[in-house]
């Protein structure tokens, strides 16, 4: 069953914070981990975006029909384009963008030393790409519910921004707003345990509503 709307009254109390994407990284991974994620203005131009939709318009001709997401929590209205990278040059040249390098360099790669007679081997385990996608959430669609993605790797909560199992890049391709379907966000969930669940009081969402200034 899917899960009530939310109430269109509703005025979020919270926001999530939004820097500049040339600010200083100690400052973006200081507020990710305060608060769990951040907004970076001006990641993207124009005319990346408008590249980026004529590859996935070119996916959609060649795939008209799409009945299952490969993604439970996706609705059925929703339309995907999985593997975005191989469709795409303009977003793996994406992902190769300085900030993110270094987001996902400082949270997640891994260095050890492993000993053996004699020797000392410094190892090191770079973050590895596990997905890359883009949707049209198509009129509608019920909201998804609320959520950890990191759920999959069964990870026990809280988690050290250090220990995180994941990190993830969501780009708006269009103007985002909470009616066309903007993520929600609930600033600080990252440090509750497994048993705390979110309250739709506590959320906000990507984007802005269009009837609030």
């Amino acid at each position: 069953m899917a899960p009530a709307p939310i109430d269109k009254a509703y005025k979020p109390k919270v926001s999530i914070v939004k820097l500049p994407t040339t600010a200083p990284i100690e400052d973006i991974l200081a507020i990710i981990d305060r608060d769990g994620g951040v907004i970076l203005e001006n990641f993207a131009t124009a005319a990346e975006l408008e590249a980026v939709d004529q590859d996935v318009e070119a996916y959609k001709r060649a795939h008209p029909e799409q009945t299952n997401t490969g993604i439970p929590i996706l609705p059925k209205e929703t339309y995907s384009v999985p593997g975005l990278v191989g469709q795409s040059d303009t977003v793996a040249k994406f992902c190769e963008h300085p900030v993110l390098e270094q987001l996902r360099t400082t949270i997640l790669q891994e260095r050890f030393v492993a000993r053996r007679e004699g020797v000392e081997e410094q190892n090191v385990v770079d973050p590895l790409l596990s997905i890359s996608i883009t949707f049209h959430i198509r009129y509608g669609a019920p909201r998804q519910r609320l959520h950890r993605d990191d759920n999959i790797h069964g990870i026990r909560h809280p988690v050290p921004l250090e220990k995180a199992s994941q990190f993830g890049c969501l780009i708006a391709g269009c103007k985002t707003t909470r009616e066309n379907g903007a993520t929600m966000f609930v600033p600080g969930s990252h440090k509750w345990d497994d048993e705390r669940e979110p309250r739709l009081d506590e959320l906000c969402f990507a984007g802005k509503a269009s009837n609030v200034p």
